[in-house]
């Protein structure tokens, strides 16, 4: 069975209580936009991130990588994505290359 993935966002949207106009503003859009997706069969990758994001909410179990138009957009897991993890990365690789700078 297909997913109507503009449906599916729309039924999560609505469960989870949210206010619409807010949201289009959380993640910059207007409201009217939010209304066009929800009849959108399809959505892009980027979108249905954005609006994973804004919510909280991890569409994976219902939308399998194949319905999205860029499944190649998606990231394997939450760790990537994840500003912190990248933060401390950044600073490890400094401190190592600090540590070598000094060694010479």
């Amino acid at each position: 069975m297909e997913i109507h993935m503009g449906q599916l966002l729309e039924k999560v949207i609505r469960k989870k209580g949210l206010n619409i106009s807010k949201l289009a503003k959380a993640i910059g859009v207007d409201r009217r936009s939010m209304y066009n997706w929800f009849s959108e069969p399809e959505l892009k990758a980027g979108v249905l991130e954005r609006i994973a994001e804004a919510i909280d909410y991890d569409f994976s179990a219902e939308v399998p990588k194949a319905s999205i138009k860029h499944p190649d957009l998606i990231a394997s897991s939450k760790e990537i994505r994840d500003d912190e993890y990248w933060k401390d990365k950044y600073i490890d690789l400094l401190e190592r290359y600090s540590n070598l700078l000094k060694k010479k």
